[in-house]
């Protein structure tokens, strides 16, 4: 069989080895349909970056590959030093990725974490990932995996979340206690399981307090800013607007709230609101938010010590780790 090498994939792709070259290691000066191209190929012809160094093929470097939508989100910026915490403690360093919540930059990454000889994997999918062969890929190198927050039921490996069912029944349960009768769902991307998972605790909570979901009060919100304030808008300005909204994220809520107090609705006696995820910043609103907050920084050390007790032992079983989480109470409800 034909050695494949870079000149290989620059033949076929009529570029020059230099640019696959830098494709195959992210190079920001490369384009993003380039570095597509080039590692799609590669994955399609079963190139192995480092296989000229034959002496090194099976031996890995003491790094964590760590795959997250964006850093700056609340939960990954406080569960990222709870895995540096635990890796260093191994002699182990940290290699972050973001994928700006693109499927295909996650595939990118994935390869260039393998290519890399990365000795796990810590992974939170993209809010577009549909297709999971790049994680299957991970695992069929014998590399371990692990998913937290945003997992997947079509990937069987070890992960660490919380029960997003329970917070979310939790939250609408307390709502109507307080006499809400029109509580609406903003929902994340439709394709995100832990929206869905939110959505069914939404919907059981009304259906035990006696109230039948509405499809009117449930909407499904892009994380884009503009597509994001359009439907915030819609709701607000419904003739039958909601008392009460629990929303998939504090970055949602946070908006529901300023927008709501624009149009003279006030917080909380015409309308009580509750996010995800406990952001700082929550508590510097007029008035402040109510929020789930989720144990991130220990989400961040059981993830890391998972990927530990797969290294140390190969025929560990896949665990799920499912931590407690708790609803701040604010004065938005």
């Amino acid at each position: 069989m034909e050695e494949i090498t870079l000149k290989t994939i620059a033949t076929q792709l009529g570029i020059s080895i230099s640019t696959v070259s830098r494709a195959l290691r992210n190079h920001p000066d490369i384009k993003d349909s380039t570095k597509q191209a080039v590692f799609e190929l590669a994955e399609q012809l079963e190139y192995e970056p480092n296989q000229l160094a034959f002496q090194l093929l099976n031996r890995r470097s003491n790094t964590i590959g760590v795959v997250v939508p964006k850093i700056t989100y609340s939960l990954y910026a406080q569960a990222i030093p709870g895995m540096v915490d635990v890796s260093e403690r191994y002699g182990y360093q940290l290699l972050i990725c973001q994928t700006d919540d693109s499927y295909e930059k996650e595939v990118r990454q994935v390869q260039s974490l393998l290519s890399s000889r990365v000795s796990g994997i810590i992974l939170s999918v993209s809010a577009s990932t549909t297709q999971f062969d790049h994680l299957r890929k991970i695992q069929s190198k014998n590399v371990p995996l692990v998913l937290f927050n945003r997992d997947c039921e079509e990937i069987n490996c070890s992960k660490v979340t919380i029960d997003n069912h329970k917070a979310a029944f939790e939250a609408v349960t307390v709502l109507i206690r307080q006499g809400r009768k029109r509580i609406a769902y903003l929902g994340g991307p439709t394709d995100l399981q832990i929206s869905q998972k939110r959505l069914e605790g939404y919907q059981q909570a009304l259906k035990e307090g006696g109230f039948s979901p509405d499809d009117a009060l449930i909407n499904m919100v892009s994380l884009e800013k503009e597509a994001m304030l359009a439907t915030l808008n819609a709701v607000l300005d419904s003739p039958e607007k909601p008392d009460a909204i629990l929303a998939y994220s504090d970055q949602i809520a946070q908006w529901a709230l300023v927008m709501a107090k624009r149009k003279g609705i006030r917080i909380p006696e015409e309308l009580a609101i509750i996010g995800f995820y406990n952001e700082p910043t929550n508590e510097l609103l007029d008035p402040p938010l109510s929020s789930v907050s989720q144990p991130a920084f220990e989400m961040g050390v059981r993830a890391v010590e998972l990927i530990f007790s797969e290294l140390t032992n190969s025929r560990a079983a896949f665990e799920r780790v499912v931590l407690e989480s708790k609803l701040i109470v604010r004065g938005s409800i």
